[in-house]
């Protein structure tokens, strides 16, 4: 679920297919272009330290369609970017850092909210999620932890409100809702949630109490239903 820079304010985008991207051919003609020769470690704290040094703008970067079948961002003369690249935020703060590998995410990236709190760890190869995805809130409790596969959902997620109150666990298969169950910001179980089987509706909550979204799932295949079916 932008292939811009991710923010979590748009983590809706990941939530599940509408419907299935076909990127795996893709990715799988490319491995004859590019090799992985191996990503620094931004866990490592020398390692981010000197990433938030040297890393480059990536708006002085292009986005740019290469072979005929990706997009991969590129110099000014044209080849595709290797090395740290950072997102700024309005006061000059880093927002976002990560690496590029022959133009595209690869390992991990990080952003943070405006009050410097950790908002995600992300894990990218070949400019599609993979493996852990981690967000956070702005008081820094856990707000999304999941598994990603070939760019898609899959696995168990869990999400939470800001108040550390479960509110949705929810398992996928690559993109495929299977099943979910969601609660209310008091605790409550939704009842109005059932999704099984890859077939029902799982209602969203504000923190608030106030419904977010509704979306009603056939064969796993999601679709938000407008607010008058609220």
């Amino acid at each position: 679920m932008r292939l811009p820079m991710v923010r979590f304010e748009q983590m809706d985008k990941l939530s599940y297919k509408h419907p299935r991207r076909l990127v795996g051919l893709s990715m799988i003609c490319l491995s004859a272009f590019f090799t992985n020769c191996g990503v620094p470690d931004i866990n490592d704290q020398q390692v981010l330290f000197e990433a938030k040094a040297n890393a480059t703008p990536l708006p002085s970067l292009n986005r740019k369609l290469m072979y005929g079948m990706i997009q991969l961002y590129v110099d000014a003369d044209d080849a595709p970017f290797n090395g740290w690249v950072k997102q700024d935020n309005p006061e000059g703060k880093i927002e976002e850092i990560g690496y590029l590998e022959d133009g595209q995410k690869e390992g991990t990236w990080l952003s943070w909210h405006r009050n410097g709190q950790l908002e995600s760890k992300i894990n990218w190869h070949n400019d599609q999620y993979v493996g852990h995805f981690q967000v956070w809130h702005p008081n820094g409790e856990v707000k999304a932890l999941g598994q990603t596969k070939d760019g898609e959902v899959d696995g168990k997620w869990l999400n939470f409100y800001q108040t550390g109150i479960l509110a949705s666990r929810s398992m996928s298969k690559v993109g495929l809702a299977i099943s979910s169950q969601t609660w209310t910001p008091d605790g409550q179980l939704c009842k109005k949630t059932n999704l099984v089987d890859g077939n029902g509706t799982v209602y969203q909550y504000e923190e608030n109490g106030s419904v977010h979204k509704v979306t009603f799932f056939q064969k796993g295949i999601g679709t938000i239903l407008p607010p008058q079916h609220f």
